[in-house]
């Protein structure tokens, strides 16, 4: 039965038991005439009715007969209900009510009390102890309270019978319907979360009742917990009392967690803690979720930037604005965390160990929240020879190592995959089933981390993108091209930066595009071949741009505001751009000047080291060879190694060299070591000469060192005070000194 119907019920039955009431009384003439009154809100507790000034339960008494005075009387007093009656004993003792004749006299709050006594009453249907217990509460139900009046010396009826008809049934508790059960709600910054709920007690008798909500709201863990369990045992998030039927969850109330579970609850409770409701006034609880956890960011790449540096990239989810990268030394007892933080998907580590075992981890912050960080993940830098790591130059593959030859079904671009130990990262690939081809970028430890470009052609590839069959070459084809392009993209960009700042204005503000232009700029800065100072000053343009694109979603500014700072952010872009295009045209000028340098030193070099040297080296080579062999070969049992077969016109090795044989070798061996090293040498400076790729000439530029100082620093200082002829010997010989370290590395 609904409310509506609930109530024409009880409403009826009212109308026809007052009727028969009236009938049955009219008849008989008395000389005190009693009726009774009750107010709304109808209390299942006694006490209420006598409770003073609120004046619930009212008598009123008239004594007819306007000679009588001072006429001495007491109320029977007596309540009725199903199966339940509640009655006035017939010798408790009270004082005398004093009527005078002809006047109206109204009994309520203090004057009923002694009548509403339990132990006053006389109780039927009821277990006495427990009504005493309940505070005098009855049961729920429609009860008839009727009030004679007795002669007070003589005790017998000397008034009709007033009656009244109360319903006292507990109202329904609240409904709560925002947030809907088992829904997700946005997460907002600043924190704004609307809880409202509608109250089911207003449509009865007692909607008078003063009545206060308990909200109540706790996190389930696991997300999956019984709210009702939850809400009954877990210390809450946030509890309040409230007398509306709203509550606004801000910045001001402890901060929720994104993704996060939590449920609430509101009890209505009646102002002076009357049981006035089923279920002790409890609404249902509400499951509901808040906003979406901050993922965490995927496909996190760590590639060596430099000796004691690394380089972390990864790819960035929606609505990640920042990230967190923190890291530490690893080992049995792994040192404390340190951390970083970046507003762009990459961060170098700077200051790391060499040969030491480093752990990492990346977070993102989103709007709402910061979410959980990567999975740790380890890298070994290499140690101060290169020689261990996991970037190392010449270690041998083991076949254990190859053991998987279950081909990777597809390579795409983004990918990275193990080539012995380097990290070839893939532009483009062809294939599928384990067999590709395409190119690539890969670091090359021994040339200082310096990326070069590759190419592969049906290289086999397993399951855990290693390769395990075929050759990777360097790239040299187009590398000036690529050089050209770039310079021409960087040129164009600086350009629209400086077409866009020009005429910018509210409206042109709106349309500037500053986040596709901040992608676009890092792309740009990841290439190797721009300089330093390059570097930093596209680094300042990003932070403009930044300032840009945060001055768009500023919500407090006026559009006057906002049209004066973004002409200010203008006129530094403008100024940004202009020294970025003048630094990049005065570093080309350098690598033209540094180049040019470089050419004349290795044309001299090569001058020194003649077709006619290099095949009088080799012939010094090859006898120096053939008896270190046949030393070998005689001694292999007690010396346990060998040398190497396969020789080219480049550059020979000898691999399985043991420390402890290296000391037993007698001249012959080392004769040949020495013959080695100058033919080496000598190859080297021939294949420097026949170079035509300007990009690798700049490569190996990076690399020279002049009395320990950077080979372009070195040469721009020494250019102001000298000739080029004058400084020409100490290019020779940081060349000579570059081949050396290489070919060390490499043996």
């Amino acid at each position: 039965m609904n409310l509506f119907k609930r109530t024409r019920y009880i409403l009826g039955l009212l109308l026809t038991i007052l009727s028969c009431f009236n009938t049955a009384f009219a008849q008989t003439s008395y000389p005190v005439m009693a009726t009774m009154q009750i107010n709304p809100p109808y209390s299942l507790y006694l006490n209420d009715y006598a409770a003073p000034d609120l004046q619930r339960m009212q008598v009123h008494l008239l004594l007819k007969d306007i000679a009588v005075t001072n006429y001495k009387c007491r109320l029977r007093i007596k309540i009725e209900g199903f199966g339940i009656t509640l009655q006035s004993k017939p010798a408790f003792y009270t004082v005398p009510v004093v009527l005078q004749g002809g006047e109206m006299q109204t009994l309520s709050g203090t004057d009923l009390a002694v009548y509403l006594n339990p132990q006053n009453l006389l109780i039927q249907g009821m277990d006495t102890k427990a009504f005493g217990r309940q505070g005098a509460k009855l049961p729920e139900g429609i009860y008839r309270f009727s009030v004679e009046v007795l002669d007070y010396t003589r005790n017998i009826v000397v008034s009709n019978q007033g009656n009244a008809v109360v319903s006292t049934f507990l109202s329904y508790p609240p409904i709560i319907n925002l947030p809907m059960a088992n829904s997700k709600v946005d997460a907002m910054e600043p924190q704004n979360l609307v809880f409202q709920w509608v109250p089911r007690h207003t449509a009865s008798f007692n909607a008078a009742f003063n009545v206060a909500y308990k909200f109540r709201m706790v996190e389930l863990i696991p997300a999956n917990r019984d709210p009702n369990d939850a809400l009954r045992t877990t210390r809450p998030v946030y509890e309040t009392m409230t007398a509306q039927t709203i509550l606004i969850y801000g910045p001001g109330e402890p901060m929720l967690t994104p993704g996060k579970n939590y449920a609430v609850q509101i009890q209505a409770i009646e102002a002076d803690g009357k049981d006035m409701f089923i279920n002790d006034g409890f609404s249902e609880a509400v499951r509901f979720t808040y906003g979406e956890k901050c993922g965490v960011p995927a496909d996190v790449i760590a590639a060596v930037a430099g000796k004691h540096e690394l380089k972390l990239t990864w790819a960035p989810g929606v609505s990640q604005q920042a990230f967190t990268i923190r890291y530490r030394e690893a080992g049995d007892h792994p040192s404390q965390w340190y951390e970083e933080n970046s507003y762009l998907p990459q961060y170098t580590i700077t200051g790391l160990k060499a040969g030491k075992k480093y752990e990492y981890q990346v977070n993102a912050q989103c709007m709402w929240g910061y979410g959980d960080y990567s999975t740790i993940q380890s890298f070994n830098m290499p140690d101060e020879n290169l020689e261990k790591g996991d970037f190392v130059c010449g270690k041998v593959v083991t076949e254990k190592e190859n053991t998987n030859q279950k081909g990777l079904e597809q390579l795409k671009e983004g990918d990275i995959i193990t080539a012995g130990d380097f990290k070839v990262s893939i532009k483009r690939a062809e294939g599928a089933n384990g067999s590709f081809s395409g190119t690539g970028k890969i670091k090359v430890p021994y040339l200082d981390m310096v990326t070069l470009p590759v190419v592969f052609k049906n290289i086999s590839v397993n399951t855990d993108k290693k390769m395990y069959a075929g050759v990777i070459e360097l790239q040299r084809e187009n590398i000036e091209d690529v050089t050209k392009d770039m310079n021409e993209a960087l040129d164009n960009y600086l350009d629209n930066i400086t077409d866009i700042v020009t005429k910018i204005d509210t409206a042109g503000l709106k349309a500037i595009d500053a986040a596709a232009m901040l992608s676009d700029l890092e792309k740009m800065k990841g290439w190797d071949e721009l300089d330093n100072a390059t570097l930093e000053k596209l680094g300042e343009i990003g932070t403009k741009l930044q300032e840009l694109q945060q001055l768009k979603e500023d919500q407090q500014l006026t559009p006057e505001e906002k049209q004066t700072k973004a002409k200010q952010v203008a006129e530094q872009l403008k100024k940004l751009s202009e020294q970025a295009k003048d630094m990049l045209r005065q570093a080309l000028d350098e690598v033209k000047k540094l180049l040019g340098l470089f050419r004349r030193g290795v044309k001299e070099l090569r001058q020194e080291y003649t077709d006619e040297k290099i095949d009088s080296l080799r012939k010094d080579f090859d006898e120096k060879y053939n008896k270190a062999k046949e030393f070998i070969d005689k001694h292999n049992s007690q010396l346990g190694f060998k040398i190497s077969d396969e020789t080219d016109n480049s550059v020979t090795k000898v691999v399985d060299v043991t420390e402890s044989a290296l000391k037993t070798l007698p001249d012959v061996i080392a004769a040949f070591q020495s013959a080695q090293q100058k033919l080496d040498l000598a190859t080297i400076v021939k294949i420097l000469d026949n170079s035509k790729s300007e990009q690798d000439e700049k490569k190996v530029v990076d690399m020279l060192k002049i009395k320990d100082q950077p080979f372009s620093a070195f040469i721009s200082n020494a250019l102001k005070i000298s000739k080029e002829e004058e400084i020409l010997p100490d290019v020779k010989t940081s060349i000579l000194n570059w081949v050396n370290e290489v070919l060390e590395k490499i043996h």
